[in-house]
């Protein structure tokens, strides 16, 4: 028995050490804005918010890397603007606090791009000048794209996330309808464990 439990043992440090996988830890700034579409009309006011997660990450062969995050993350308008004229996007400003999983790929090692989809779940919202209701969609998915750089264990990521998700409507002064979706400029620093 003590021999069967010692080779098992052997054999689990074995894998352990020679394992293509990791775990890390990370830590940044968000810049968050709200947009009426993919690649369209995006404001933000100095809207900065901290994001702090955990990663793993599994390789899949050479050169591509499955790398799964959860996050906690601020984002939305968290500036409060002075209410004058028709509603307008720049004068939407919510707090809004989610938790963020997202399923990235990331390709190549020492510097590399990720991408993949990442759906986020709203903890807390707060209006801070035009109350315009509760959040029309707790549930927040988009995608993310990104490029990093590592050294030794650390490594430092520039992203971009687009929701794809509707969160609020609005009537402009015009009638039409304005979708609003979240966005936001990520910049963070990690650490491989």
């Amino acid at each position: 028995m003590k021999k069967t439990i010692l080779i098992s043992f052997s054999i689990l440090i074995f894998n352990l050490s020679h394992s293509q996988e990791k775990i890390g830890i990370f830590a940044g700034l968000n810049y968050s804005y709200f947009t009426d579409g993919i690649l369209s009309q995006f404001l933000a006011e100095n809207s900065l918010g901290l994001q702090i997660g955990a990663l793993y990450e599994f390789e899949v062969n050479e050169k591509v890397a499955f790398r799964p995050k959860i996050a906690f993350s601020q984002q939305g308008d968290r500036t409060k603007t002075e209410q004058t004229g028709s509603l307008s996007l720049d004068k939407i400003d919510y707090e809004l606090t989610y938790l963020n999983a997202s399923l990235d790929f990331k390709f190549w090692d020492e510097i590399y791009l990720i991408t993949g989809p990442q759906i986020g779940f709203l903890l807390d919202q707060k209006p801070l000048s035009n109350d315009l209701g509760k959040i029309d969609s707790t549930i927040d998915f988009g995608v993310n794209l990104g490029i990093g750089f590592k050294i030794n264990e650390f490594f430092l990521e520039l992203g971009l996330y687009q929701g794809l998700s509707t969160i609020l409507e609005y009537e402009s002064i015009t009638g039409n309808t304005t979708k609003v979706k979240n966005g936001f400029a990520k910049f963070t620093l990690g650490y491989n464990l």
